[in-house]
């Protein structure tokens, strides 16, 4: 195609949908005939409430989107860092556990009881992190199936 009909039929299509919204656009305005300073009063009064209205339906749909969007995936993420928090919690456990039970014949007296105490009580520690995490992310899914319900 040669760059001056290219041309041509661009602009013509152009001025055509120009013309259709501009068609579209007063069909869509109210009449400009007013005969008292009331009647003026409320069209300019009217589009305010309208802008109003639109503006609170927008928050009010905005709000509904971000509930129905938001909340499901605020959840599942709040469910997961728990249990993904709960296994490093656990994999620490595993680790001075380890080392517990390797140090267990020096619980009484030795050269590393005071190791053995703190890998004692530094284990029951994250065992306490890992199942308090896994019990909250169970807890937080047992809340949302009844609220469901």
């Amino acid at each position: 195609m040669e760059p001056n009909t290219l041309g041509r039929k661009l602009g013509i299509g152009v001025r055509v949908a120009s013309k259709m919204l501009l068609d579209r656009a007063t069909k869509g305005s109210p009449p400009p005939a007013a005969s008292s300073v009331s009647e003026t009063v409320q069209q300019v009064t009217h589009p305010s409430t309208v802008y109003a209205a639109r503006g609170k339906d927008v928050a009010r749909g905005s709000r509904k989107f971000g509930e129905a969007v938001w909340k499901p995936f605020a959840h599942a993420g709040g469910v997961l860092w728990l249990e993904v928090t709960g296994l490093f919690f656990g994999i620490f456990t595993l680790f001075f556990a380890i080392n517990t039970y390797k140090l267990r014949h020096h619980w009484d007296i030795g050269p590393d009881h005071q190791r053995f105490l703190v890998f004692t009580i530094v284990t029951l520690a994250f065992a306490y992190f890992t199942f308090s995490s896994f019990y909250r992310a169970h807890k937080k899914e047992k809340l949302r199936r009844q609220a469901k319900q």
